[in-house]
């Protein structure tokens, strides 16, 4: 099996047990419809205004056409164990309107306290390969700082989901649990505030859970007319479980240049037979 490490001076390098293997073999000008794996990225990490941490965490998947479903555990777990279960369990295919990398940015955040030692880690196991991130605490090259507020470039916009309070930011809005039935419709809100701003992308994802999950339509275009806009949508699932749902708001893509400066939100559901 290959294993590929990420240690603070030089993440995502890729070992066998033979020794180093040439990365070059799985960089995204090697990206495929199937048969490579998952790579879990560090974008990076800021300290908060009331002095914890935050690590924020992406993936590559390799491929243009292979999707995953990895269910939280053996092969999906991020360490030390009590920060566990923000990570996506659902993967799509290489990223196609980032041609910069490829990657999904910043799917999701881990907090911990200022005084936290050592790294947080996440690992995926997919295709044989076992591919860990750290989220790279004390790299002065890796500090963010919060560039959602500190950007004098886009802003994040306000986000508000279902009954959350408002919130901005990677560390968005979190609402839920709502109750949904299998095949049944689940009308989405999502009320965004631009700040200013010309306009905002909002995108929905399948975050985690064990089926599919079908968006009405799962992106929307916000325009300066509407100001602080609700926006709906609709969400079905196929099978029984518990859920969750991401929403991302941003400015423009190119924002992602500066790693900033986006909304995420979560509604958790749950899906019953």
């Amino acid at each position: 099996m290959l294993v590929v490490r990420a240690p603070l001076e030089a993440q995502n390098e890729v070992w066998s047990e033979a020794g180093r293997v040439d990365w070059s073999e799985f960089r995204i000008a090697n990206v495929v419809p199937h048969g490579q794996p998952l790579i879990p990225y560090s974008e990076g990490w800021f300290t908060n205004p009331d002095g914890t941490k935050t690590a924020s965490f992406s993936y590559f998947n390799l491929n243009t056409e292979e999707a995953f479903d990895i269910p939280l555990g053996p092969d999906n777990f991020i360490e030390p164990r009590e920060l566990d279960g923000r990570q996506p369990t659902h993967f799509l295919p290489a990223s196609s309107e980032s041609g910069r990398n490829r990657r999904h940015e910043s799917t999701f955040t881990v907090t911990v306290p200022g005084d936290f030692e050592g790294q947080v880690v996440w690992t995926l196991r997919a295709q044989g390969i076992s591919a860990s991130g750290p989220s790279l605490f004390g790299s002065t090259a890796h500090d963010m700082f919060d560039a959602e507020t500190a950007s004098s470039a886009p802003v994040a916009p306000m986000m508000r989901i279902a009954d959350s309070q408002p919130a901005r930011g990677r560390n968005g809005p979190t609402a839920g649990p709502v109750t949904v039935r299998v095949g049944e419709s689940l009308p989405l809100e999502l009320w965004l505030d631009l700040l200013g701003r010309e306009k905002s992308i909002v995108n929905w994802y399948h975050h985690q859970g064990p089926g599919k999950v079908t968006f009405a339509h799962d992106r929307c275009d916000v325009t300066p007319d509407e100001g602080e806009a609700v926006l709906g949508t609709l969400a079905t699932f196929s099978e029984p479980g518990e859920y969750v749902l991401r929403a991302t708001a941003i400015e423009t893509r190119a924002a992602l240049v500066q790693h900033c400066c986006w909304t995420n939100g979560y509604l958790y559901v749950t899906v019953t037979p």
